[in-house]
């Protein structure tokens, strides 16, 4: 009897550790600027169809984000080379750009997840060809694993 109680504690131990995904944590939206749609009219947030946002340069290798979506708030992945990212934002067939300019710092987030950059938005810079009226930075510090509103773009 003695023997089946440790094995079952065993068991359930072993299934314990494996649904610990700590990986989950360690890999989420940490180093991604949180940017949200606005009217410029109204200055509600908006969703957005026919969404496409491509990484310019070397934040991503020229990746396409966001392919034709609807979105009312996007994820943008910082550079850890540079202190700019770039992404083209395509709206149907309008297109516009958004530049981040940015400072980082190693910092040590835990055993499991290792080390990260911190980021510190300082400027963002924008075309104003098509459909972005503006931008305001709202919360600067790319702060690990928060989901916080860091940038506001407001849409003709």
């Amino acid at each position: 009897m003695k023997i089946l109680f440790q094995v079952a504690a065993i068991m359930v131990l072993v299934i314990i550790i494996s649904c610990n995904n700590s990986d989950d944590f360690c890999l989420s939206n940490q180093q991604s600027v949180q940017a949200s749609f606005y009217s410029s009219i109204t200055l509600n947030d908006s969703t957005v169809s026919g969404v496409t946002i491509t990484a310019i340069g070397s934040v991503a290798e020229d990746d396409t984000i966001y392919n034709s979506e609807v979105v009312s708030e996007s994820f943008l992945p910082l550079s850890m080379m540079n202190d700019t990212s770039r992404f083209l934002i395509q709206i149907l067939n309008q297109r516009d750009t958004v530049s981040f300019v940015h400072s980082k710092e190693l910092s040590f987030i835990s055993e499991e997840c290792g080390f990260i950059f911190k980021f510190e938005l300082d400027t963002v810079l924008h075309s104003n060809i098509s459909f972005i009226d503006s931008v305001s930075i709202e919360y600067p510090s790319i702060v690990y694993n928060e989901s916080t509103e860091n940038v506001k773009i407001y849409l003709y």
